[in-house]
Formats: C-alpha cells, sequence, structure tokens
C-alpha cells in the first residue's frame, strides 16, 4: 500500500508560491500519482490546509519541465482515472504555454505521441481525456502554423480520415468525429493562444485561407452522414468559425440545409443553435443582399412554429421564436431599410416579418403556464423602435413612423393583452407568479418605447381603449393592464399635455375596483404622475381623496402612501389644504401596531410635507401628537428585557422610531414644490410670515436631545443604531443648513458619545456636513471634529494592515471623506497636528496595498490629493520627503508582483501625481528602488528600469503614455510581454 503524502515545510517546492518553478528532480512519477489519488479520493480525510497545500503541489506540477515527461506516464489505462485526467490536463496546460520548451525535433514526436493517445482514447469512448487531448492537439498546430505547417488542416484531414490504424479503418466515423473536433476546436482556441501579436496575425490569415477546405470538408460531411452525434459536431464547428469571422457569403451554399434541418428532430437543436450564430453575424450590413435572402427562411419558420403549437411541443415552439426574434433583433436596421426600398417585393417581405413577430407577441394563452414565447420578443421590439427614433433625418424618421406606427398601435393591444392578470391566479405556483411579475415588468419597459417612438399618441392609444373597458362594462382586468401602461409614460408626457390624460383621469373613478390589483395599480398611476397633476390642480383635486381612503386598508396602504408621498412632496403647497383629512387618518395608522415600517415612515413624510407650509404654531400642534407616542415607544424599548429574540426585536423596533423621527426632520423641513404658480407664490409668502420651521425644528432635537442620550447609552457600540442616529444628525443640519447653528453643540455632544469603534458612512456624512457649513467659524469644537474622526480611525487601524483588510467598507468611507475635506476645506486640514499627517501617511503606506478594487481606487485618489495638498503645508511636505520613498517602493512592488495585475492601471496614480508635483524627488526615489537588480522582481533587465525613469519625466503631462508604461513594466516584471506573451525565462 502507498504511503501517505506527507505535509512537511514544502521543501519539494523550490519557489514560494510561484507554480513555474518545481525542479524536475523534486517528484518521482510514483510520488505524483500518490498525490492526485490522495487528493482526489472521495474517502479524503485531509484537513482544509493539507488540501490547499496539495493543491498548490499539483498546479505547480502542471507548468513544470517535469510535467513532459509525467504527463504521458500518467495516461496509461492502468492508472485511475484521475491520474489519466491530470495528465492530459498537465500535457494540455504545457502545450499551451509553454511550447517554447521544445525544438522542432520534440515538437513533431510529441504531435506523434499525441495522434497516437488520441485515437486510442477515442477507442475506448474516454470522453473527457479526448477532449483534453483534442484542446492539446489544437493549441500544437495553431502554435505550428504557418510557418513550421503550412496547410495543416488539410494534412489532419487526411491523416485521421486516410488512417492506416486498424480502429479507424473498422470506424471511419470515428476519424471524422476526431477531425470535426479539432476544427471546432482551431477556431475556439485561437484567442486564447499566448503568441505575438504578429504571429497571432499570421495564423489568423492561414485559419481564414484554409476556410475553403474546412467548408468543403463540411459539405462531404453533410453528403456523407446521417447520424446525429456526427452532424451535431459539424453544426458546432460551423458555429465556431463563423463566431471566429468567417464571412456569412462563405457559407451561403449551406443556408438550404441549414434551415431545413429543423425539420429532422434529431439535429433540430443544434442545427438551430448554428442559425442563431449565422443571424449575429456582424455582416449584416456589409451584405445586406445576402441577410436579405435570409428572410424567406426565416419566414418558412411560421410552419414550423404552428405545427408545434398545434401538438403543444413549448420548447420547440420557444426555439422557433427565439430563432425569428434574433433575426429581427440583430438586423432590425436591415429590416427598416427593407420596409423604404423601391423594390416592393422586398418591401412586402419586411412587413410578413414584422407580422410575424407580432403573431409570436400575440401568442394564444397565459404566460409562463400555457406560453413562453412572447417574452422572447420584445427585444425586437425595442430594436425596431431604436432604428425609427434614430433616423438621422426628420424626413425619414417621419416616413418610417408612418410605415411601423400601426405594428406599435397594435403592439400596444397586445400588450394589454398579455399583462392581463389571470381569473384565477391558483394556476399559478409560487415560481410562475414571480415569472410572471417580470413579465409585466418587461411589458411596462416595452410600453415605454412605444410612448418614446410614438409620442402623445401612445397615451392617446390608451385612453381609447380605457374608455372602451369602461362603456362595455370589460374585466377589471383588463382595466388594470390599461392603468399599468399608463403609468409607464409618465416620464414620456409633458407637463402641459390637457387633452389626452384629463380625459383618463375623469375615468378612473367609473373603474371597476373590485379587486384591490386595479385599485393598487390607480394609487400607483397618481404617484407617477405626480407632477403633471401638480400643474393641473382641478385634476389632482379630484383624485387626492381616493388615495386619502386607501390609507385606512392594509392592503392598499403601500401604493397609497407611495403615491400621497408623491402628490405632497411635488405639490406640498396645494396638498397643505387636505391636512384635516389626512392628519386624522395617518395617526390612525400609526397608531395600527401591524402596519410595516416602510409604510409608518412614508405617512411621517406625508404629514411632514404638508406641515411644512404651515405657520409655526400649528406644525407645533401636530408634532407634539406625533411625536409623544413614538418617544414613549422608544422609551418602553430602551426599557425592556428579555432574552435573544427580544433583544434582536426590540433593536428594529429602536431603529424604525430613530427613522421615523429622521424622516419627520427632512420633510417639515422641505421647501421645494414643483408647481410654481401664483396662487402658490401669494401663499408660500403669507405662510414665511409666520412660518419659523427652522425654530421649531431646534426645540424638536432639545426635547430629544435627553431620549437620544439613553439609546446611546445602551446602543452606543451598535453599527445598525448609531447609523440610524447620524443620519438624524446629518439630515438636522442639511436641513437648516446654518440654522442649526443653536443647536449645534448639543448635535456634537452627541457624537461624541457614539462608541469609539463607530466610524461608519452615516457618521463621516455628519461631521463632512458640518464642517462644510461651520468649519469657518472660529469654534474650535468644529475643528476638531475632523482630528476627532483621524484619532477615531487611529485606534482603530492602529498600523495594522490586517484590520484594514478585514474592513474594506470602512476603510473605502474613510478615504472617500478625506478627499472631500481635502479637496473642499484644505484649511481645516492645515490645523493638523503632525501625529495626524503621520497617520495619514501610515494609512497611504498600509491601504495601497489592499487588494479590493474600489477600495483601492478610493486610497489611491486620497493619496494624489494628499499629495497635491502637500504643496501648500510644508509640515505636510516635509512628511512626503521622509516617507516618500518607502512609498514609491510599496507602490513599485505592488506594480511589479504584489498586486493582481487588475490593479495596475489604479495603482499608477499616485506615481503620476507624485511625478507632476515634486519630479526630482520621484526620479530620485524610482532611481533608488530600480538600482537593485532584483527589485520588484528580477525580470525587468536595465532598459526596462530605464525606460520607467524615462517615463517619469518625458510623458508625464500626459495620464495615458504614463499609465501604458506602467503597464509595460508591471507585465515585464510578471514574466509577460505587454502584448501578452509569456516570457521563455518565467515559462521556464
Amino acid at each position: 500500500m502507498a504511503s501517505p503524502t506527507t505535509f512537511n515545510s514544502s521543501s519539494n517546492i523550490t519557489n514560494g508560491n510561484d507554480p513555474k518553478n518545481v525542479s524536475p528532480t523534486d517528484y518521482s512519477v510514483e510520488e505524483i500519482e500518490r498525490t492526485i489519488n490522495d487528493f482526489y479520493s472521495p474517502t479524503s480525510q485531509l484537513s482544509v490546509p493539507q488540501r490547499q497545500q496539495l493543491n498548490h503541489i499539483l498546479e505547480c506540477l502542471q507548468y513544470s519541465p517535469l510535467a513532459w515527461d509525467f504527463s504521458w506516464k500518467l495516461l496509461n489505462i492502468n492508472k485511475s482515472p484521475s491520474v489519466q485526467f491530470f495528465g492530459a490536463v498537465a500535457l494540455c496546460n504545457k502545450i499551451s504555454k509553454h511550447l517554447s520548451e521544445l525544438d522542432d525535433n520534440q515538437i513533431q514526436q510529441l504531435f506523434q505521441q499525441l495522434i497516437q493517445r488520441l485515437i486510442f482514447y477515442i477507442s475506448i469512448n474516454s470522453k473527457q481525456i479526448t477532449i483534453k487531448l483534442v484542446v492539446a492537439l489544437g493549441h500544437l498546430i495553431l502554435n505550428m502554423m504557418p510557418d513550421k505547417w503550412k496547410n495543416g488542416i488539410t494534412a489532419i484531414i487526411t491523416l485521421f480520415t486516410q488512417s492506416q490504424n486498424e480502429f479507424l479503418i473498422k470506424h471511419p466515423e470515428k476519424g471524422h468525429l476526431i477531425v470535426l473536433n479539432i476544427l471546432t476546436i482551431l477556431p475556439e482556441e485561437f484567442s486564447r493562444i499566448v503568441v505575438s501579436k504578429a504571429q497571432r496575425a499570421s495564423i489568423r490569415v492561414e485559419l481564414e485561407s484554409q476556410f475553403p477546405t474546412v467548408l468543403t470538408y463540411i459539405q462531404f460531411i453533410i453528403a456523407t452522414y446521417n447520424q446525429a452525434d456526427i452532424l451535431g459536431k459539424m453544426f458546432s464547428c460551423l458555429s465556431k468559425w463563423l463566431e471566429f469571422g468567417i464571412s456569412i457569403i462563405k457559407v451561403e451554399s449551406l443556408f438550404d440545409y441549414l434551415f431545413n434541418s429543423l425539420n429532422n428532430e434529431s439535429i433540430f437543436d443544434d442545427a438551430s443553435d448554428c442559425i442563431i450564430v449565422l443571424f449575429t453575424s456582424p455582416d449584416a450590413l456589409k451584405y445586406p443582399s445576402t441577410f436579405s435572402r435570409l428572410l424567406p427562411y426565416v419566414l418558412q419558420l411560421e410552419f414550423i412554429l404552428d405545427q408545434a403549437l398545434m401538438i403543444g411541443d413549448k420548447e420547440k415552439a420557444e426555439c422557433i421564436t427565439k430563432l425569428i426574434t434574433q433575426f429581427g433583433e440583430n438586423l432590425a436596421q436591415l429590416i427598416v431599410q427593407m420596409a423604404i426600398t423601391p423594390n416592393q417585393q422586398i418591401q412586402t417581405l419586411s412587413h410578413k416579418f414584422c407580422c410575424l413577430v407580432m403573431k409570436c407577441t400575440d401568442m394564444k394563452g397565459q404566460y409562463p403556464v400555457e406560453e413562453t414565447c412572447s417574452e422572447l420578443t420584445f427585444s425586437f421590439w425595442y430594436a425596431l423602435q431604436e432604428e425609427v427614433t434614430s433616423a438621422d433625418e426628420d424626413e425619414k424618421q417621419m416616413i418610417l413612423l408612418e410605415l411601423f406606427r400601426p405594428y406599435f398601435e397594435r403592439l400596444i393591444e397586445v400588450l394589454i393583452s398579455k399583462g392581463q392578470l389571470p381569473e384565477n391566479d391558483s394556476i399559478f405556483t409560487s415560481e410562475d407568479k414571480e415569472t410572471f411579475r417580470c413579465y409585466r415588468v418587461d411589458i411596462t419597459d416595452t410600453m415605454m418605447c412605444m410612448h418614446n417612438v410614438l409620442g402623445n399618441r401612445a397615451i392617446e392609444v390608451l385612453a381609447n381603449h380605457l374608455l372602451l373597458a369602461v362603456e362595455q362594462n370589460q374585466t377589471w382586468q383588463r382595466q388594470e393592464s390599461i392603468i399599468q401602461l399608463v403609468g409607464a409614460g409618465s416620464e414620456y408626457v409633458p407637463l402641459d399635455e390637457n387633452l389626452v390624460l384629463p380625459r383618463i383621469f375623469l375615468l378612473l373613478p367609473k373603474l371597476n375596483f373590485c379587486n384591490s390589483s386595479i385599485i393598487n395599480a390607480t394609487l400607483m398611476v397618481l404617484g407617477q404622475y405626480s407632477s403633471w397633476l401638480g400643474h393641473h390642480q382641478e385634476t389632482l383635486q379630484n383624485c387626492v381623496h381616493l388615495c386619502i381612503n386607501a390609507l385606512s386598508t392594509p392592503e392598499l396602504i403601500q401604493s397609497a402612501s407611495i403615491a400621497l408621498k408623491e402628490l405632497t412632496m411635488e405639490n406640498r403647497m396645494h396638498m397643505s389644504k387636505y391636512l384635516n383629512d389626512i392628519f386624522p387618518i395617518i395617526k390612525n395608522v400609526l397608531e395600527n401596531a401591524n402596519v410595516q415600517p416602510n409604510d409608518r415612515i412614508r405617512c411621517v413624510a406625508i404629514i411632514g410635507y404638508i406641515l411644512s407650509a404651515y405657520p409655526s404654531k400649528i406644525v407645533i400642534d401636530h408634532l407634539n401628537i406625533l411625536l409623544a407616542p413614538e418617544v414613549n415607544k422608544l422609551l418602553a424599548y430602551l426599557s425592556e428585557t428579555g432574552g435573544e429574540k427580544n433583544v434582536i426585536l426590540r433593536k428594529q423596533n429602536v431603529c424604525t422610531t430613530l427613522s421615523f423621527i429622521s424622516v419627520l426632520i427632512t420633510a417639515i423641513g422641505y421647501c421645494g414644490d414643483q408647481s410654481d404658480n401664483e396662487e402658490n407664490e401669494q401663499h408660500q409668502k403669507q405662510i414665511e410670515a409666520v412660518n419659523d420651521i427652522p425654530e421649531v425644528l431646534c426645540c424638536v432635537l432639545r426635547d430629544l436631545d435627553p431620549i437620544l442620550h439613553l439609546v446611546l447609552k445602551q446602543y452606543a457600540d451598535d453599527n445598525e443604531v448609531t447609523e440610524k442616529l447620524c443620519e438624524i444628525l446629518s439630515r438636522t443640519v442639511t436641513t437648516l443648513r446654518e440654522s442649526s447653528s443653536p443647536i449645534l453643540n448639543t448635535l456634537l455632544q452627541l457624537l461624541q458619545n457614539i462608541g469609539p469603534t463607530i466610524l461608519h458612512l452615516q457618521f463621516l456624512n455628519f461631521v463632512r456636513n458640518t464642517l462644510l457649513l461651520f468649519s469657518q467659524d472660529t469654534d474650535k469644537q468644529t475643528f476638531n471634529l475632523f482630528l476627532a474622526v483621524l484619532q477615531r480611525f487611529g485606534c482603530l487601524f492602529n498600523g495594522d494592515i490586517v484590520w484594514l483588510k478585514n474592513h474594506v467598507d470602512i476603510v473605502e468611507d474613510f478615504a472617500n471623506f478625506l478627499i472631500q475635506v481635502i479637496k473642499k476645506l484644505p484649511h481645516v486640514v492645515h490645523h493638523c497636528p503632525n501625529e495626524a499627517f503621520v497617520l495619514l501617511f501610515q494609512f497611504v503606506k498600509s491601504g495601497l496595498q489592499l487588494h479590493e478594487q474600489s477600495t483601492l481606487r478610493s486610497i489611491t485618489m486620497f493619496t494624489s490629493n494628499y499629495i497635491e495638498y502637500t504643496k501648500l503645508n510644508q509640515r505636510a511636505a516635509d512628511l512626503l520627503q521622509q516617507n516618500g520613498l518607502e512609498i514609491v517602493q510599496i507602490l513599485l512592488k505592488c506594480i511589479g508582483s504584489a498586486s493582481p495585475r487588475h490593479l495596475v492601471d489604479t495603482l499608477s496614480l499616485p506615481l503620476f501625481t507624485l511625478s507632476k508635483a515634486y519630479i526630482d524627488w520621484t526620479s530620485n526615489w524610482v532611481q533608488q528602488c530600480l538600482n537593485d537588480p532584483n527589485f520588484p522582481t528580477p525580470s525587468p533587465k536595465r532598459h526596462h528600469r530605464e525606460a520607467l525613469i524615462k517615463a517619469l519625466t518625458s510623458e508625464r503631462t500626459s495620464r495615458a503614455n504614463f499609465k501604458d508604461n506602467i503597464n509595460t513594466f508591471s507585465s515585464t516584471c510578471r514574466g509577460i510581454d505587454y502584448s501578452g506573451t509569456t516570457s521563455n525565462k518565467n515559462r521556464s
């Protein structure tokens, strides 16, 4: 029995984490085999660290020179399947990445061995290993093209189809499967080969020149074989060559066969996949006549679609619909061009195609239970309206609109029908309900396209359908569907529209409100048209009470509160007269314990917006009624005790109450109003004469201060609760602005009582907003705000990069905060002691080594701004001079290899800024770093290092050129040519 793999100090790995540096003498074939079996054994009891070590060893072995030898020995039928597969993978990786390690004779020998082993594994039907060996052979052929093997494709076809191998003579179809697999792999793997740009270009030319050979071979397969597996592979092969970029005109001879194949059940899926690739070819506008010749084939798909629908084959119907709409979506411009061509026959084809897509959109049956085709067509209608609306000439656009208007108007009617809720939703599973919900969202999006292309005509069509639905007492489902689509047009209807929308809103009270769904839809429309209603107050007056009355109904409160919030925010002066109607209802809602937190918050906002239009005495009277119960609840929550469940629930309740207060402050302090007519302006002036909202809110905050301190007494170190509290502080400052000055000390005292480990976004937002408003004051307490943030961060960070890695969200928010302060408030930073500047440099040096992209981007932007700032502050500049060398070392190390390649562009920014601000210092620091031939890696030669130093001086004014130089240097450090070629030294 083989002894288990031992786990010592990785003495077998000669170069740490580099998988390319395993010595050939370190492992015997037996040890490799044992390692593979240990790693893949289903009964393995390895620990996670042990598995990680074994995985690392196996990765290293795959890329080691040893792999040229052991891979063949592992490809032995007597070995376990895992061992054989590993051998195939290792061989494939070596050929694809490190073929330059072999000379021509060795490559020829490798080719012969690979052919023999490939035939053997296909003879025993070992699919996984066969696929890997085919990929390996494909990479070998590509690397030999064209210099070492001209006309390689012809040779490969001959090699396997005229072979003297006994197995292939008995089973010639297997030889053809090998050839088809290889011909599929060549264009597919072309993008993955590791070669220079010049060689890649010559390989592409060689492949394109040999496509006639491939096409002849495909035609031979079509004429000779009817087995599904061979024809399926043939379709896959053709698809890959089309994706590679072979022009559609070169395969025009196959059109008949491709579309006729859709009548063959055994190859239907493969043929349809290939046709999809054909339709997505980028050649459409280059060869319009060729694609036009495809359209009759597409129209003939209607017959197959009808057959599939007749026998209830939903999958086939869906596939055919996908083919039809894929053609239209990708070739919408061609469809449009055909519609305006003088040739009547071609015009007819274009219109027939639009009718066919409409037929698919209007598929009979309930989506998604009875049909799943209609949703696929929406993308075509979007593409078509894009083509119509983007016509470069107004006259042409008008012609196109007249041509396609009937289809767009018919589409609106179809969308109404397809978007109707079912009479009995018990036909839906929970998954069906969610699918149908998404389907209705797609219908709404499609309707928005119709509003975009038809303008007011779209809303007019809907108004006509709604009038008909009301007059004929059509089902509430149809009425609800129309209302949904009316809502989709809210962004497209101008505020001065006064012909169609008034008709629609007059019809609303006549709707069949027998179901909560249609009431909810109507309420949502009122919210969506809040701006328009503000400019048509006679219509608004008729709609308000529908929203108010719905607040009392649990299943309607969500949509009613959303609509009323939008209406009051947009039209607060006009809506203020409904205070006595709305307030009692909302008071009852707030007293109802079963109302959801979000609905409560919206109701608070509604009252707040309305109260903002009233004199302060009325505001205070209503606030007392609203806030007293909430404060009592908050005190009750704070005094509660109990188990873990109660603790969680109590915290949620505390957060909800704090949100309540926060939203109320924002809403009452709101001054915006979309409807700026004379009546509103006069009313506003009258209110302003007796309104002192800032003073009211200051009083409220003073009264709440002891309560908020009680909250902090229990939750000072809790992130969620302190976020809500900081939100109150931040909203107070941003709402009242300079008027918050009387209570600023109260707010700052609350902030100081927040736990020392708290430094979330809301905390930083309050500090930033306060500094922006009050940093010009001489009050030292305001200046100390910035220092307080730095001290908190310093205590949390404490020079520990691991802490930064584990708290990237805090780090990113902190960096963004610093950017804003340094850019907008440099005078605040001027007053910092030296210790603060030292902390910021420590943060820079550790933060630049993080690998989280968005966090690193914020850190590098701060670093860049901080470097710029040092030109304004001599103390900061002196510290930069002391720390600059270390910062440059860190940047070059990260650029060279320590950070992932995708971060190199981001890391180049601080170095670029340094070179602009302090060119002499930067050149000197970079020179000192690069004098070490092993820094940041041994790969860059002298000319590479000199090129980087030159870039610092000669290219410093161009960020783009500088990034290119940094990327080149980074790639060289990693042993990769900037073109993407791995250097020989690092392959071995």
